[in-house]
């Protein structure tokens, strides 16, 4: 049966191999007779030569790309930067040797950027390297030129000059919107940034410069949200900042504070949400210098605003720093919501969680002193904590630690004896007390979320034993100090001890076994020769009933098990 299928299916191939060659005849036979002639050829087997292909390696793979930038990009770039260069000192040479006159140096320098504006525009398409950079020079000497006219030779009033270098600058914004291209909106930039302070007559009128400033950030706001240039926002946030500070080193004292304040929070708020905005589109691709924009605006914003609050509202500065940092969170929140999360994008997410955290330490450290200070770090250490495990973030969650690490060791820094002041019922107790609760709180929380948790677990029993001790060290005399470090320690023991045995927690276990071990290496190796008689009756007496207590425990958890 299988040989008659085998034979059928061999038939049918046969004889489509022939209906095949029947078409392919009668196709090549509607063609021409020379081309026809070659095919009946290809039918014989033809020896062919075998040539060896060498496997060809683009510019774009590999090591190439650095290559390949220096030589489309960076060389360019240097090229055109050359050429003014030449230019710069062909023009001063010229003017030294006085070859030519102040208007015709105007309009040299006006006539030449011309073919250099219309050869970078020609290019835009067969050159995409060249032809910003091109564009940028041309726009450059235009304005160079015109501004010239009117710093050396007086051609026209300030006024005029301001209007025609605006003019220009836009007109270069508009060319780099329509082209996107992102070297000709820096060229644009910078011109715009300049006008006000190549025509300033040192007259301290700020809230023109203020107010124009906003104006050109808000344009800068609605252009850059279609595109995805990474380096010019960078630069127009530190010119912001730069011209502001060059201003308020000398200025700002004697201002008022309503055009200041509201062009650094203009800045802030406009820059803010355009970087989270465009985070959203390039989350997954080479987010790195939109996370770095987004701290720097926080970062030189925060700045900003401890200088303006500094001078104005000294009394009130820590309190509105704290707005400007929930202005922040708010914004981070909103856009977190907005987004769908990805494992990529929550990490770039935990990231800038982490941008506030040194701003909100320092808020707290400028705003309190003393104890209160001490109670604000570590309740904010165990907040931070509660809300990195509560949103699942990492980056948070691990960089609470040398939050927390501060705020315990800041505490020591009161280790002194005040005035009336009863051991154990006092402020610094109090922290100490509050910390360890924090820490044990911080365990239960998160011990789900990260195995670092146990870390909160092992530092609460010694800090609570070191604060113990110091209250001990500050409120007692020095012949029962050595006795009551004993009694803290059996009886801190023994309680954890207990605890450990009844709820079955390993930690707890160990911490009062590590208690109890001190102590006995404490009476035998110290006590024992240097406290009094009474004294080291008592120790032995508590230590004796404790180890007997601690026994038995053992003992009955070993019966229950076997």
């Amino acid at each position: 049966m299988e040989e008659k299928e085998k034979r059928e299916i061999l038939s049918k191939i046969q004889s489509m191999e022939k209906e095949l060659f029947f078409l392919k005849e009668k196709v090549l036979s509607l063609g021409e007779t020379k081309v026809s002639s070659k095919t009946q050829e290809l039918d014989l087997p033809k020896q062919t030569s075998v040539k060896e292909v060498k496997e060809y390696v683009s510019l774009e793979e590999g090591p190439n790309w650095f290559i390949q930038w220096i030589g489309q990009n960076l060389f360019v770039k240097l090229g055109v930067f050359s050429l003014v260069l030449a230019s710069i000192w062909f023009f001063y040479l010229a003017i030294e040797e006085y070859w030519i006159n102040e208007s015709v140096r105007i309009w040299i320098g006006i006539l030449s950027s011309l073919p250099i504006l219309w050869y970078g525009y020609k290019t835009r398409e067969t050159r995409p390297y060249l032809s910003p950079s091109l564009l940028g020079l041309g726009v450059a000497v235009l304005f160079s030129a015109y501004y010239s006219g009117y710093v050396w030779y007086d051609l026209y009033g300030t006024e005029t000059c301001f209007v025609g270098l605006i003019l220009l600058s836009l007109t270069a914004v508009g060319v780099s919107y329509s082209e996107k291209s992102e070297v000709l909106f820096g060229f644009a930039s910078l011109g715009v940034f300049l006008s006000p302070i190549l025509v300033s007559t040192g007259q301290n009128s700020y809230p023109f410069l203020f107010t124009y400033l906003l104006i050109w950030n808000l344009l800068f706001f609605w252009i850059r949200k279609e595109m995805p240039w990474k380096v010019v926002p960078l630069l127009i946030l530190f010119a912001n900042h730069l011209i502001f500070v060059t201003w308020a080193e000398s200025k700002l004292a004697e201002a008022k504070i309503f055009f200041p304040l509201v062009f650094q929070l203009g800045v802030y708020l406009l820059f803010l949400f355009r970087e989270f905005q465009i985070l959203k589109v390039t989350k997954e691709s080479n987010p790195i210098l939109t996370l770095v924009s987004i701290g720097f605006t926080l970062g030189l914003g925060f700045l900003q605003s401890f200088w303006i609050f500094g001078i104005f509202y000294p009394t009130l500065k820590p309190f509105l720093l704290t707005l400007v940092l929930i202005v922040f969170y708010g914004i981070y929140q909103r856009s977190l919501k907005e987004t769908t999360l990805t494992v990529e994008s929550k990490k770039l997410y935990d990231i800038i969680g982490l941008f506030g955290l040194p701003l909100i330490i320092s808020v707290i450290v400028m705003g309190m002193t003393g104890k209160a200070l001490a109670f604000s770090l570590i309740s904010f250490a165990f907040i931070v904590t509660i809300a990195a495990t509560y949103s699942k973030q990492m980056y948070m969650y691990l960089a609470t630690f040398p939050v927390w690490f501060f705020a315990l060791v800041f505490i020591f820094s009161f280790t002194y004896r005040s005035f009336n002041e009863i051991p154990f019922i006092n402020g610094r107790f109090f922290i100490f007390f509050t910390g360890s609760l924090y820490l044990v709180f911080s365990y239960f929380y998160s011990k789900n979320f990260s195995p670092f948790s146990k870390l909160f677990l092992y530092a609460a029993y010694p800090y609570f034993l070191l604060g113990n001790f110091v209250e001990i060290y500050l409120g007692f005399a020095p012949e029962k100090r050595l006795f009551l470090y004993s009694i803290s320690l059996i009886f801190y023991g023994l309680i954890t001890l207990v605890i450990g045995f009844q709820k079955h927690i390993q930690s707890l276990k160990v911490a009062g076994f590590v208690s109890l071990a001190l102590v006995v290496a404490k009476f035998y190796l110290y006590d024992f020769w240097n406290l009094s008689l009474g004294y080291r009756i008592l120790a032995g007496l508590f230590l004796g009933i404790t180890l007997i207590v601690t026994g038995t425990f053992y003992n009955r958890i070993k019966k229950e098990t076997t």
